[in-house]
């Protein structure tokens, strides 16, 4: 049989290349039991083995194109046409207009990753090799099969560093379906000879696009490792399909700190004798994981004994990256003069657009960064997705869906709630943004220090000078050291 599919009309119009009106995707027999329903990409690679690898990147992505299918079964010839809607970057050069490429299929199929392509089950195909120049207006490419399936890389464990997981029942409750959180746990030398000491305890929650590996690279990269000693590092796994969890409870993604601090905590904890009590137990994180770090310490002010955020997330939604969604008339897309925001640069050089960014999201669907943040905050419709913010045509802000982002609003929480929550959060907050973030986070940093210093709080918060998206490693330095000061202080 074949089945005749229109190109996905939520797609965003690129820049134009030459290109071929159709395309043939069938599903294998043994690589799905159907029938699918979901979403089909096609990536167009420079060269590259696979295609796919790069179909999620943030900087310099290929063009790709996606159809929404339905119900396709197995051996099934699917012809998707209408190929002159797609996303391709503005700096697309002229060989992926007339060059040649490298294309492959990729289908969707796990529940669970935010990144198509790469997520347990999702399909491919075998790349092709096609010179655009020589295609035909009415031409169709050969056929894709999607054979290949993606399957689970199991954690590498080694001496001292291990695995753990759980399934959570409120999150598996939520979801209605087995819901896995995971985390690795590196434990201190000492831990194999000492079977009966507990240990201090730091939470790693990685950036945007991070699993629990990403510690590794966190812990390697440290200018000063040697002041980590004996204490026992968890990096937190808080990916989910749409996007990143940040450990907070959410309409749509679920109750992701309930799951953290009642459920994942105190079962890693027993397992690897943690502290046994919170005095010991601190969180940390960058990016995405900055928020979160910083939101569980507010949120759950006697679980964490001090939190080190870097780079942040948005902390004040005044100053949302570069947008201020609080204000009337508000737009994602531009300013108030009309001109376009930028949403990522490298110093003074405009790496990318929001509207060029939200456009290349829109393509992939649910997991990309604005989506995930829409997926965390806003209210669930009735079809269980996010309130989105804004009009993905327009940019035009929706007033009272920011309005329900309040809740999460991290400098309007702590305002709220200081009377009840200061004197907990004594000498527990430090937080580290940069003047020149990569992502324009250095801003709302600087005005949750001046509402905290307003509410004459003891807590730390820097802007440091010319500092980009990264950590802020004399702070780090300084966690370590507080960490290990208090373990002496009470005999540990």
């Amino acid at each position: 049989m074949r089945k005749i599919v229109a190109l996905l009309s939520l797609l965003i119009a690129g820049v134009s290349f030459a290109q071929p009106e159709r395309f043939a995707v069938t599903i294998d027999h043994d690589a799905f039991s159907g029938p699918y329903s979901g979403r089909i990409y096609v990536v167009f690679g420079d060269q590259q083995a696979e295609p796919r690898t790069r179909l999620n990147a943030w900087f310099n992505p290929p063009p790709a194109v996606a159809w929404n299918v339905e119900n396709v079964m197995p051996g099934e010839e699917i012809i998707l046409e209408g190929f002159d809607l797609y996303h391709a970057p503005e700096q697309a050069g002229e060989a992926w207009r007339t060059g040649e490429v490298t294309l492959q299929a990729v289908a969707r199929v796990s529940l669970d990753s935010p990144r198509p392509g790469t997520g347990v089950g999702d399909l491919y195909s075998m790349p092709i090799t096609v010179n655009l120049g020589d295609i035909a207006d009415d031409q169709s490419i050969a056929s894709f099969t999607l054979d290949g399936v993606v399957e689970d890389q199991p954690f590498t464990e080694s001496e001292n560093t291990f695995h753990f997981a759980i399934e959570s029942d409120s999150l598996s409750q939520f979801h209605g379906r087995p819901v896995t959180m995971g985390a690795s746990v590196t434990v201190p030398e000492s831990w194999h000879e000492e079977s009966l000491r507990s240990y201090p305890i730091v939470y790693y929650i990685t950036g945007f696009g991070g699993n629990e590996n990403e510690v590794m690279r966190y812990m390697g990269g440290m200018p000063h490792k040697e002041a980590v000693g004996d204490v026992i590092v968890v990096g937190l796994d808080a990916t989910n399909y749409w996007g990143h969890s940040v450990f907070a409870d959410s309409a749509v993604t679920g109750p992701w700190g309930e799951a953290l601090t009642s459920e994942l905590i105190p079962a890693l904890e027993a397992e690897y004798r943690g502290p046994e009590n919170a005095d010991h137990r601190y969180v940390t994180g960058i990016s995405s994981g900055g928020w979160g770090s910083l939101w569980v310490q507010v949120a759950y002010p006697d679980v964490f004994a001090g939190v080190w955020s870097h780079v942040p997330d948005p902390v004040d939604f005044r100053a949302f990256q570069t947008v201020d969604i609080t204000t009337d008339n508000a737009n994602i897309y531009t300013d108030e003069n009309g001109e376009r925001r930028p949403l990522g640069r490298n110093g003074e050089q405009i790496m990318f657009w929001a509207d060029d960014f939200i456009a290349r999201e829109t393509m992939l669907g649910p997991g990309g960064q604005i989506q995930s943040f829409e997926a965390v905050f806003s209210p669930a419709l009735e079809n269980g997705k996010p309130a989105p913010l804004f009009d993905r045509e327009t940019g035009s802000i929706d007033p009272k869906v920011a309005k329900a982002w309040e809740k999460y609003d991290i400098r309007l929480k702590l305002e709220r709630e200081w009377d009840e929550t200061g004197e907990e959060l004594a000498g527990k907050l430090h937080v580290f943004g940069g003047s020149m973030d990569n992502f324009y986070l250095g801003e709302a940093v600087g005005m949750l220090k001046e509402s905290l210093d307003e509410l004459g709080a003891d807590a730390e918060v820097e802007v440091i000078e010319g500092m980009a998206h990264t950590f802020y490693w004399p702070g780090d330095k300084r966690m370590w050291e507080t960490i290990h000061e208090r373990w002496a202080d009470t005999g540990g």
